[in-house]
């Protein structure tokens, strides 16, 4: 599987933003899951492979984007951990950020 992020600008650091970032660098080359990061000041050209994320760019406020396999999945907001493991069906509840409950993950934010 393949689950590629989409987005115009590198966006503001929070607790949540770390949790995604932490997930998306621990499945960058997986086997069976890959994911990816496109920025768009920085990576034009992995906008431009995909014909359905060009059509979108052609509307307002569809940064960020997410595809998987191929196929769109969220528009104008980033996945969260639960859609990101509705999506998959991998819990990464201990891979990113924990929200409040930081004594008990791996988030590093206690």
């Amino acid at each position: 599987m393949l689950i590629e992020l989409f987005e115009a600008k590198i966006p503001d650091f929070n607790m949540e933003m770390m949790g995604l970032t932490q997930i998306l660098a621990a499945f960058q080359n997986g086997d069976e899951l890959t994911m990816k990061r496109y920025n768009l000041m920085n990576q034009p050209e992995a906008f431009t492979r995909y014909p359905q994320v060009m059509q979108m760019l052609q509307k307002e406020d569809t940064l960020p984007l997410t595809l998987v396999d191929g196929e769109i999945v969220l528009i104008g907001e980033y996945p969260t951990i639960d859609d990101l493991t509705e999506i998959t069906g991998i819990s990464f509840q201990n891979v990113g950020g924990c929200g409040d409950n930081c004594e008990n993950c791996s988030c590093g934010g206690h």
